[in-house]
């Protein structure tokens, strides 16, 4: 019962305005066309016009309003309503020129069509009205269509960022190999010149060794127990050279040096075996793929891999003989083949 009375306390707040403004706008009609009709006719039937006039235009708001609300077509209906309001505004407009001043006539042109466009709105309000129920439907649907568009945007924006790293990453990993290749062409290109500068007419081979292998892993431990570092070579050496024939190849020991593990041999088999190329053996002259096989193992043979300073003194304490250029450039070539591998 109580919500029986609230709906039509709602229900009459909210036709009030329409039903206002409409009586408004039929009560000036009917005074207005009255008064300019009393001129050309007497007062009772110029007033009695009026009245029809009014009764016609009302009845077509009231067919209008229930085609409206009941989903339908009124054609005719609609048809005289505007009419009727544009003759409404004209008569109202001309009435308060003719008798009255310009503002007047201007509100009175004005009240038919406020009462026609609140009561349109009134009718399309009460036909489109939904349940509570409903409404709450509607409501989460939205709710959720927003969730999942603002989700959608900050993946989308995220993803931006994380390709956008990725390429400054890339771009600057890409500056740093072609920077680095750029020190060691001009290297490259500074050791020729200079070569071509000051050229040497009888190049030395290389140097035979003074000491037994004995000798030699011997003083590499006294080095690193005095904490010595073996690129560095010590003013004096401990040991006296002893200068004879070298001992066998076959018989070189697996040489000792300052905080490295002790070689193992049979690693070189494998690394040579899987590069496809002989057994590189100490003493001999290798080839360039032997030479990058023992440099590669050498490297490898301490984690993390050697720099090329202490490859090329395990390849020295190995053995192994070639000049060090030739060292440098494979031991660069190196460097530069594993680099390129992802």
């Amino acid at each position: 019962m109580d919500m029986d009375w609230k709906e039509a306390a709602r229900r009459a707040l909210h036709w009030s305005l329409p039903a206002g403004l409409t009586g408004l706008s039929l009560g000036w009609t009917v005074y207005a066309v009255g008064e300019i009709l009393t001129h050309q006719a007497p007062a009772p039937l110029a007033y009695t016009v009026a009245g029809i006039y009014d009764a016609v235009w009302l009845y077509a708001l009231a067919m209008e309003t229930a085609h409206r609300r009941q989903g339908s077509k009124g054609t005719l209906p609609a048809t005289l309503g505007w009419v009727f309001l544009v003759t409404s505004v004209g008569v109202l407009f001309t009435h308060g020129l003719l008798y009255a001043t310009a503002v007047v006539a201007v509100i009175g042109a004005v009240v038919p069509a406020a009462a026609k466009a609140t009561l349109i709105m009134a009718v399309e309000r009460e036909a489109t009205r939904i349940s509570r129920a409903a409404q709450q439907q509607i409501d989460a649907v939205r709710s959720a269509t927003r969730d999942q568009v603002a989700i959608g945007r900050a993946v989308t924006r995220a993803k931006v960022d994380r390709h956008k790293t990725a390429a400054v990453l890339e771009r600057e990993e890409r500056k740093a190999r072609g920077k680095a290749q750029k020190v060691r062409h001009e290297a490259a290109e500074g050791l020729t010149k200079l070569t071509a500068k000051h050229p040497v007419a009888d190049v030395p081979q290389e140097v035979p060794a003074l000491f037994s292998d004995e000798d030699l892993a011997r003083v590499l431990g006294q080095w690193g127990d005095k904490g010595v570092s073996p690129d560095v070579s010590p003013g004096v050496s401990p040991v006296s050279p002893q200068v004879g024939p070298v001992s066998p190849v076959a018989a070189i020991p697996a040489p000792q040096g300052a905080g490295h593990t002790p070689l193992d041999w049979s690693g070189l088999v494998q690394v040579a075996a899987v590069a496809g190329v002989a057994t590189p053996e100490p003493g001999e002259l290798l080839s360039e793929e032997q030479l990058t096989v023992v440099l590669r193992w050498l490297r490898h043979s301490e984690n993390p891999p050697l720099s090329y300073r202490k490859a090329l003194a395990a390849y020295r304490a190995a053995g192994f003989s070639a000049k060090e250029e030739r060292v440098r450039k494979a031991y660069a070539a190196l460097i530069d083949a594993e680099d390129a591998q992802p």
